[in-house]
């Protein structure tokens, strides 16, 4: 099957059946030209790096209520459940607990103190 660029919304056809979306990519000069303008924005608008670094930082907050939550629904799937609900209950539970032990910089949070090697 050979594949026809269409020029509208950046989709290729294969016969009459969009299949592909096609995604540009800048191209060096235009990159160079971006981190120019972003490197300008962060220097003159410091409400602007603020915004762009929050993106980029972990929402610790969100993974506390969301770990609460968890562990909040956990007993309702027990109770009206089943043996279902004590599977889906377990998840909930363990992913919670997950949630609340990831570190904000990326690491995990130990819940047991390492073990020391003895020579």
């Amino acid at each position: 099957m050979r594949v026809f660029p269409v020029g509208v919304a950046g989709y290729a056809r294969v016969g009459s059946t969009p299949t592909v979306e096609v995604v540009p990519v800048l191209e060096p000069n235009e990159k160079v030209l971006f981190d120019g303008l972003v490197t300008r924005l962060r220097a003159d608008d410091p409400g602007f790096t603020d915004k762009l670094d929050r993106m980029c930082r972990p929402r610790q907050k969100l993974r506390i209520v969301l770990a609460v939550l968890l562990w909040t629904v956990a007993p309702i799937c027990i109770v009206f459940g089943g043996w279902t609900g004590v599977l889906m209950a377990a998840v909930a539970a363990g992913y919670g607990a997950h949630l609340m032990t990831k570190r904000p910089g990326g690491g995990v949070l130990r819940l047991t103190p390492p073990r020391r090697l003895t020579s």
